[in-house]
């Protein structure tokens, strides 16, 4: 039988030692929010806030709603800490980087 996005979530949490306030700070979603998706209402968040979710638990998205690993492949650490980089420079930043790799030539 399949979890729910609350137990999936539940679990995620404790293996990751992760308490709701943690991840709050780590997703910057409040924390009375993450305690709404933990509650019995089961009510599920919107597609950002799963996807931030999944991201600070190092799980997909996929998972969390049905607890069923993608069929595609996860990417590697080092894609996802350069992902996360990427996303923290100034929009300006982001872009000089969009366009150099624009420029470089297709493997």
């Amino acid at each position: 039988m399949k979890k729910s996005f609350r137990e999936n979530l539940r679990d995620l949490l404790d293996y990751n030692d992760m308490t709701v306030k943690e991840l709050s700070f780590n997703t910057g979603i409040s924390k009375r929010s993450i305690e709404n998706y933990l509650g019995s209402r089961c009510s599920i968040p919107p597609a950002d806030y799963a996807c931030k979710i999944a991201a600070a638990l190092n799980t997909s998205v996929e998972f969390l709603v049905n607890g069923e690993h993608p069929t595609k492949e996860i990417f590697p650490d080092k894609t996802i800490r350069m992902m996360k980089k990427f996303h923290s420079l100034s929009d300006n930043h982001q872009q000089a980087i969009y366009e150099i790799i624009e420029a470089l030539p297709q493997v």
